[in-house]
């Protein structure tokens, strides 16, 4: 019940903030040079199914007789002739349907590619949310710190305190201003990597305005993986192609059936009268190619049966990496919660003890070092507890990656 309370509420933030992700991720898509390019190569297979399902070129030739043959209607001046080959019955339409799936296959790697375009753009993203949540909380523990110094200046003038109370204040507001400078230089370098991967000017800046806990906008299930997968569908489609150059390799037994026309040109005789005197030759031809070298469509049919148990092996293979990968992040959820709650738990109780030894501090001689060292607990656990909430969105990009939910059609 408080597993689904929190959910709600999450949802209820992440609500506000997924227009703004989601315009990064279809700007990435329609920007990005390494996804274009393998929408091309997809684009260019798309091609090859007509190619496939069309028939061979028509063979057109021409013959001039140097010395014209003589017939006993007249001499033979040139020939021309024209033939189309046919394959056997229903090898088109399978040459067709191969290269379909194997179209399919680069539809299905484009969007491989996609997923993981945006599963990167994602995790930059999450990135740049935690060292700007650092920045605010850096910036937020420098300020206590120089509440701390005219305090114990005061203090030190007084002779209540020693000098060294005043040199650890001082010591720490300079560490803590050197971590804020070096994490928002950090920063330069995660916002130019994330408009590296939208293709567009580095130094444009990004809206990270949100908190980044998981959210149920997708509850994808592990039996999505078998489903809506990209790299299961490409396998997939990748042994049904094999399938259809089985059945190509063992049409290649069967002959191709030409038919053509043969057409001569034959000149008068002027020294007899005969029938037919001069008359054209027109001679309709069939023919038949002759697939006797079986040891060659042996050796195919092996290469491609070969090929076919590769390809269902590999399925194999990614269901199981799959799988396992699915599991991990259920369990990297689990894990994350878990520390979130202690973060939290922890967090309130440094709270209340920074007050009450701020409080002492002002008004009495109680030790400074450990108010300085609980002020700096407090802001280890703020950070860490800002890894988590960045782990736990994480562990949700990564279901949606590993279920297929980014491969929803966005095309470039």
């Amino acid at each position: 019940m408080k597993k689904l309370l929190i959910y709600l509420m999450l949802f209820m933030v992440s609500s506000l903030q997924g227009q703004s992700l989601n315009e990064y991720l279809e700007m990435a898509a329609q920007n990005n040079p390494k996804l274009n390019s393998t929408y091309k190569l997809y684009l260019a297979a798309l091609e090859r199914v007509d190619q496939n399902g069309s028939l061979p070129d028509p063979t057109l030739s021409f013959g001039y007789f140097i010395s014209p043959v003589e017939t006993r209607v007249g001499a033979q001046n040139m020939r021309i002739s024209i033939s189309q080959m046919f394959p056997w019955m229903g090898t088109t339409k399978v040459r067709k349907q191969a290269a379909t799936s194997l179209a399919k296959v680069k539809f299905e790697e484009f969007q491989e590619e996609k997923s993981k375009l945006f599963l990167t753009v994602q995790k930059t993203w999450l990135s740049l949310y935690e060292i700007d949540e650092e920045i605010k909380i850096y910036e937020a523990n420098l300020e206590i710190l120089k509440t701390y110094e005219p305090i114990t200046k005061t203090k030190y003038e007084s002779n209540l305190v020693s000098l060294a109370d005043l040199v650890r204040v001082q010591i720490q507001i300079e560490e803590a201003s050197t971590a804020l400078d070096l994490i928002k230089l950090n920063r330069e370098i995660a916002l130019g990597t994330f408009n590296q991967l939208l293709n567009r000017n580095l130094d444009t800046e990004v809206n990270t305005g949100l908190v980044a806990l998981e959210s149920p906008q997708v509850q994808p299930e592990n039996d999505s993986l078998k489903m809506n997968q990209p790299q299961l569908k490409a396998a997939k489609e990748k042994v049904l192609a094999l399938e259809y150059q089985q059945e190509l390799a063992e049409l290649k037994r069967k002959p191709n059936i030409g038919f053509g026309l043969d057409y001569a040109l034959v000149s008068k005789r002027n020294d007899v009268s005969i029938p037919d005197n001069g008359k054209d030759i027109l001679m309709p031809m069939v023919s038949v190619s002759l697939p006797v070298f079986g040891k060659k469509n042996k050796s195919l049919l092996n290469q491609v049966s070969l090929q076919k148990e590769s390809a269902e092996l590999e399925i194999n293979a990614i269901e199981s990496r799959l799988s396992n990968e699915w599991r991990k992040t259920d369990l990297s959820a689990d894990y994350a919660e878990k520390q979130l709650a202690q973060y939290k738990s922890e967090i309130d109780k440094t709270e209340l003890l920074l007050r009450v030894l701020t409080s002492e501090y002002s008004n009495a001689n109680s030790s400074f070092e450990e108010l300085l060292l609980t002020q700096q607990k407090l802001l280890s656990l703020r950070l860490a507890e800002v890894k988590s909430k960045v782990r736990l969105q994480e562990v949700n990009f990564n279901k949606q990656y590993l279920s297929g939910f980014h491969s929803n059609p966005i095309e470039p």
